[in-house]
């Protein structure tokens, strides 16, 4: 039988300290605050379904925890028997919301101060409402075993494909987060994981993973990671993720099915076990864009699947892909890697390599062959390359100050081609002078670059590599600093490509630079999914500001964005033009009720339109809906700041009937002017449609005089 008791326990000291004790099923709507702190519960909470248990900022939860210091401890407190567990739990059918603020965390801790003493997890089954955590505080949990084929090892274990966690703190934890066995809509955000001595030892040596992200239900956004601090330890996602601007002093990012995953801009250091970013299955695709991979081993280690490794940076590890003979390595550093001569700074069978500095390495590279393998340094290395094959021609490349050609000889399979490369060394046998090439010695080498000694490979006037390179259609469209290819850097006349990474005096490209922002609201939205042409290679995301910015050649594009909680949204035809900055303010409409907490469903079924367009001075928004809607819709039109311009009333129309569908058919004109009769300005509107104050759908439109 359900029941639920909260008793008052009087307890005397210096003064009177007043606390709750909580347990069993909570069966309406209840709200939780810090008045009563704190909160005892000294029996599992189950928040029934359809319920919503909302927690004030302040309050503080204590769970009665249990001894674990040995496995037979967990068996015997960690598991339901007949629904009930030592270590005390919430299971929560219905939804928790708990918001904190800065100020006042909301904290959920165990009852007991001893370092053996742990209490469960807070475990969501498949069928529940999504759940809301953010400014918490969640200490020394070690997990719920809930039948024979699941145990909840994480702090928030989320079986119901849902979850919104920011600004949390997670201390001393045998799991912290899990969101399974698929995702729908899930944001993690700049959360802390962490450990101290109070852990005790048998915790920290079963820890399962700081993070756990499961497959991505196919139709949904992928699981957005952005802005948390990891700690030491392991993480796995089977899932499309958007991993962005974390910080992760990690021994394994382990990742199977992910197919279409992005990480940027992480910081990801000491790279123990299988490697920095390591898995991936055939199929999958995989988009490696601007991060620090610092220490350890292995910075990427991928099988199999479709990988882009593009403006990374690599200090003291390396990129190994294997069978993946159609990826892309572009713009990356490799620096200071220590390892045996065995393990080349890249290896691998892919497609591209080309724009990379390999400095101060064991092996600079595997030698498998590529289409595209060109404009690379290798330098200061103890070894060039394991080996050569027929399939390179080597072009463009500047290898130098290196001490050995090969790691073991005979090293060169077939007649692999050097073509306008500068060497210091003469081709091993079996290697075929392609022409162009530059011989130099060490004075010469001096002579190349602004300052070799500290790494700094520009190019300087004068240089033998300016203009000296062979304009192979491979080459990539940019330099290692986003300048243009194939200039006239000698002043000759003729424009040619130089050798190596960087075309000297080449002006640099044109770029979008915008802000992503809540039209309604007017905040920043952050770390979108901004896609060029809807290529899933040419992307970058907003930063925790919104602001973004993308470099590119001279051209028209359409910009794609795209986040979890947020309508998709599309920029048509936006033009660049080189060494200019083209303004691009993408406003997101947000899928969530902020009042509710509720996922706004979106229909895509009234046609929303307008003819003409672009038009001048007016043109006709066309939209379908039921009659009973229309008394409480209104049409409204945005400029590219996200100010609402004008409100137009679908009631004022004499709508068309659509015959059969139950439907009428509205045309409304605007003639270009404001809420006050005044004509605005040209550009781009956002009309938008609301019916009871829940956007259903919108469009854009474009205003020219």
């Amino acid at each position: 039988m359900k029941k639920i008791y909260i008793s008052l326990i009087f307890i005397l000291f210096t003064f009177n300290l007043y606390s709750i004790e909580v347990g069993g099923y909570i069966t309406e709507n209840t709200t939780w605050s810090p008045v009563n702190n704190p909160y005892l519960v000294t029996e599992n909470i189950h928040v029934d379904a359809g319920v919503t248990l909302t927690i004030l900022p302040g309050t503080e939860i204590k769970l009665s925890g249990a001894t674990h210091t040995t496995w037979s401890e967990f068996n015997q407190n960690f598991w339901l028997y007949s629904g009930d567990s030592v270590a005390k739990m919430f299971w929560v059918d219905g939804r928790i919301v708990a918001e904190g603020t800065e100020q006042d965390s909301i904290i959920f801790t165990r009852m007991q101060n001893d370092p053996d003493y742990c209490w469960g997890c807070i475990y969501s089954p498949e069928q529940a409402e999504m759940s809301i955590f953010k400014y918490c505080k969640f200490e020394y949990s070690a997990g719920i075993g809930i039948y024979v084929s699941r145990v909840a090892w994480h702090t928030l274990s989320f079986y119901n494909e849902m979850a919104i966690v920011q600004n949390c703190d997670f201390l001393n934890y045998r799991g912290g987060l899990s969101v399974g066995y698929a995702t729908k809509y899930t944001e993690v955000l700049h959360n802390k994981f962490s450990y101290d001595s109070n852990l005790n030892s048998l915790i920290q040596s079963s820890h399962i993973t700081d993070l756990q992200i499961y497959s991505n239900e196919e139709g949904f956004k992928p699981a957005l990671i952005a802005g948390n601090q990891f700690p030491n330890r392991g993480f796995i996602f089977l899932s499309s993720i958007n991993f962005v601007n974390n910080f992760n002093s990690i021994s394994d990012i382990c990742i199977g099915s992910i197919n279409g995953s992005y990480f940027y801009d992480n910081t990801i250091t000491y790279n123990q076990g299988w490697g920095g970013i390591t898995g991936g299955n055939s199929g999958d695709s995989l988009y490696i864009k601007n991060n620090q991979f610092i220490g350890g081993n292995k910075g990427i280690s991928i099988d199999y699947a479709y990988v882009e490794v593009i403006d990374n940076y690599f200090e003291d590890c390396r990129i190994t892909i294997s069978h993946s003979s159609l990826s892309k390595i572009i713009n990356n550093i490799i620096v200071n890697n220590p390892e045996p001569t065995s393990n080349p700074a890249i290896s691998g069978n892919v497609d591209v390599i080309t724009n990379n500095i390999i400095n101060n390495c064991g092996v600079g590279l595997s030698g498998s062959g590529a289409t595209q393998f060109s404009n690379n340094i290798i330098s200061n290395n103890h070894t060039i390359c394991s080996f050569l094959t027929d399939t390179n021609i080597i072009e463009n490349e500047i290898i130098i100050c290196n001490d050995e050609i090969f790691l073991h000889t005979p090293s060169v399979h077939g007649n692999p081609i050097f073509r306008n490369c500068i060497l210091d060394f003469e081709l091993p046998d079996g290697c075929i002078d392609g022409g162009g090439n530059i011989w130099v010695d060490s004075l010469q080498v001096q002579t190349l670059f602004e300052d070799m000694q500290n790494g700094d490979f520009h190019l300087i006037e004068g240089s033998l590599a300016i203009d000296a390179g062979f304009n192979t259609p491979y080459y990539h469209p940019f330099d290692l600093d986003y300048n243009k290819r194939v200039w006239d850097g000698n002043g000759n006349g003729q424009a040619r490509i130089d050798i190596g990474p960087y075309e000297y005096g080449a002006p640099t490209l044109g770029s979008i630079e915008g802000y992503t922002y809540n039209p309604t609201t007017g905040e920043p939205v952050d770390y979108v999914l901004i896609k060029i042409n809807n290529q899933p290679g040419e992307f970058t995301f907003s930063s925790g500001s919104g602001d973004f910015q993308y470099k590119l050649p001279a051209g028209v594009y359409d910009i794609y964005a795209e986040r979890v909680f947020y309508e998709d949204v599309i920029e048509y035809e936006i033009e660049i033009f080189d060494g200019q900055i083209t303004q691009v303010q993408i406003p997101m409409q947000g899928t969530v009720d902020v009042e509710e907490h509720t996922i706004i469903p979106l229909a895509n079924n009234f046609n929303l339109s307008n003819y003409p367009n672009p038009f001048n001075p007016s043109t006709t928004i066309s939209f379908e809906l039921a009659t009973k809607d229309a008394k409480n819709a209104k049409l409204e039109i945005y400029n590219v700041k996200g100010q609402k311009v004008k409100v137009l009333s679908p009631s004022l129309c004499h709508p068309e009937f659509i015959e059969g569908r139950g439907e009428r058919k509205y045309n409304i004109v605007w003639n270009g002017t404001d809420n006050n009769n005044k004509p605005v300005a040209s550009g781009i509107y956002f009309y938008k449609l609301n019916i009871n104050n829940n956007l259903v759908a919108n469009n854009k439109m474009l205003l020219l005089k």
